[in-house]
């Protein structure tokens, strides 16, 4: 068999029907997919294995415009652009990853079409990476990035890692693949995952939320799958199920890492089977969902704690969207806190217009441990209790006005005397211990170090041999 170098090497010089007609008896024994468009990206050409691997009839398929099958990203992206594209495809069949190698097909130097090459690779070698058809290309000389979508601009961010990660999830919502939504808690998983949603081709369907750590662990299959009346103790009616229930939308399983290791092996077979069955019932239901993740644990350490099925972790890991801390968007933080003070001057009906400046320096310098789901439950917290328009320092918790008040201390002082990290005062001796030391340090000799101190070198060498900064 000829190479597929040697292949594209010569397609380039043949139009499409010659190419077809030419390689076809080749492409016929290949293990590898073939998929062939013509300069009107309508699909002249598949081989038997590509059918097999997208389980498509070629008389289905054929004639049919590229831009109705949403698998063909990269074949897109070369029909569009006119170059090879090479990379992983956002499908898995049979555990397996598919590789795809796209490229234009020229004949005397006009574009005939596009020529498609899918190879499956096991899910075991391929190390987690994202898709580089989901890559974000940035202009580094101007350091723009390309322009976020209605439904994403609605969480709030100027933080420029945040917007990152906001337009690998709007690129992963044109496609169908599983995503995994990692991050902190309180760092808006979910709003995320309902932005993905809404900026998908689903976004007329349902969007279900189940908190898989949430559910004690003898009801979850129920609530994912549904039951039939008398399958158990309590169940006096059939119940729909959460997949049910979301069927041609999506479903958002937040907190997957405490999923129970049994149930694990079940949404395994809703994501290879897209079928499932009621608990106690005999019927097979067919589901159309689209599934998104989230979680805060480290997956790959419970991996090897066997805690969390392998298999399960690269089937909902085809796409990460990994979200920063509040910390580490620290010029969010009053956008943020403008926002939720008009959110909840709504809700509450206060009167609340601003934190006084020492707030919002004080909030800058927290480290937000719960992020920004700490931060609104302050902020609402605080315009309750508000007794002005305005937020002052006295109002917010102390473990947050203390750090505030330490550092502008060593501001103010202009750090000749440090206190401790929660504010305390140490002793005399302690800080005449410490002066001693470092004057020692810095100068090299008694008399230089009483000379920049202004004392006598006995003096010196007096407190040193009785602070133990010197031997006797």
């Amino acid at each position: 068999m000829a190479k597929i170098t040697d292949i594209n090497r010569k397609l380039l010089i043949h139009p499409v029907e010659l190419i077809v007609k030419e390689y076809s008896y080749l492409f016929e024994y290949m293990t590898e997919g073939v998929l062939i468009i013509n300069d009107k990206a309508r699909i002249v050409y598949v081989n038997p294995a590509y059918t097999e691997i997208f389980d498509v009839s070629n008389e289905a398929i054929m004639e049919n415009s590229i831009f109705s099958k949403t698998k063909d990203e990269a074949v897109i992206k070369a029909f569009h652009q006119r170059k090879n594209i090479k990379g992983k495809l956002n499908y898995f069949v049979g555990g397996r990853q598919l590789i795809i190698s796209a490229a234009p097909i020229y004949y005397q130097d006009k574009f005939q079409g596009a020529i498609a090459i899918y190879r499956k690779e096991d899910i075991i070698n391929i190390e987690q990476q994202n898709t580089k058809l989901l890559s974000i290309n940035i202009n580094e000389d101007n350091n723009k990035l390309p322009q976020l979508n209605s439904c994403f601009r609605e969480i709030i961010t100027k933080n420029r890692k945040m917007q990152e990660v906001l337009l690998i999830a709007q690129k992963a919502s044109k496609v169908s693949s599983t995503i995994l939504i990692r991050g902190e808690s309180g760092t808006g998983k979910e709003l995320v995952a309902r932005a993905i949603h809404n900026s998908s081709p689903r976004k007329n369907q349902p969007f279900i939320t189940v908190n898989c750590g949430a559910i004690p662990e003898t009801l979850l299959e129920s609530e994912l799958f549904g039951h039939e009346q008398g399958s158990f103790t309590g169940a006096i009616k059939r119940k729909i199920g959460k997949f049910e229930e979301a069927n041609g939308g999506t479903i958002f399983l937040d907190e997957i890492g405490d999923m129970p290791i049994e149930m694990q092996v079940k949404l395994l077979r809703v994501l290879q089977e897209k079928e499932f069955q009621r608990v106690g019932g005999n019927e097979v239901i067919k589901c159309d969902v689209r599934i998104l993740s989230a979680t805060h644990r480290n997956l790959e350490r419970f991996i090897e704690e066997e805690k969390f099925r392998q298999d399960l972790y690269y089937r909902i890991n085809v796409i990460t969207v990994e979200l920063p801390t509040l910390k580490e968007r620290r010029e969010d933080i009053e956008l943020l806190c403008n926002h939720f003070i008009e959110k909840i001057n709504k809700k509450i009906g206060s009167n609340v217009k601003a934190l006084s400046e020492e707030v919002k320096t004080a909030f800058l310098e927290y480290n937000w441990p719960g992020n920004i789901r700490e931060l609104e439950n302050l902020m609402e917290r605080l315009m309750v209790l508000a007794e002005d328009e305005v937020i002052e320092l006295y109002e917010i918790p102390s473990n947050i006005s203390k750090t505030y008040q330490v550092n502008q201390n060593f501001i103010k002082q202009s750090s000749l005397v440090n206190t401790g990290i929660d504010g305390e005062i140490y002793t005399l001796e302690e800080y005449e211990r410490e002066i001693i030391k470092l004057a020692l340090e810095r100068f090299g000799s008694f008399n230089a170090a009483g000379k920049a101190l202004g004392v006598t070198h006995k003096t010196i060498a007096t407190k040193a041999r009785k602070y133990k900064i010197v031997d006797n």
